[in-house]
């Protein structure tokens, strides 16, 4: 079973597969890009449809990274909130506002 993200190790928390991703970032679009290469030279087209293999492959991981980034983060939030100790001086009830006025004070104006 995995640990939780919070009780990992500090000092490498947040870089379990950075390096990986990173690489996959760059790699998946050239690898498209070649593709589209190979399918322009085999059309004898210009170099469009790798630049748009390469662009959508590129959107398409970024869209990616985003969507984990996001559900990693939530996760977390989560974790925190549920982690979290409750409040046991009362501070978080609403505020009881008194709104009598002071013995003697009134709000007549004096003549």
């Amino acid at each position: 079973m995995r640990a939780p993200a919070l009780s990992k190790n500090k000092i490498f928390f947040g870089t379990d597969d950075a390096f990986s991703r990173s690489v996959e970032i760059v790699v998946t679009p050239v690898i498209f890009a070649a593709i589209g290469w190979l399918i322009d030279r085999w059309l004898e087209t210009g170099p469009w449809v790798a630049l748009a293999f390469g662009l959508v492959a590129f959107l398409g991981k970024l869209t990616a990274e985003w969507y984990r980034y996001t559900n990693r983060m939530s996760g977390i939030e989560d974790e925190m909130t549920t982690s979290r100790p409750t409040n046991v001086r009362g501070l978080d009830r609403p505020e009881e506002i008194d709104d009598h006025l002071p013995t003697g004070v009134t709000l007549e104006e004096r003549s």
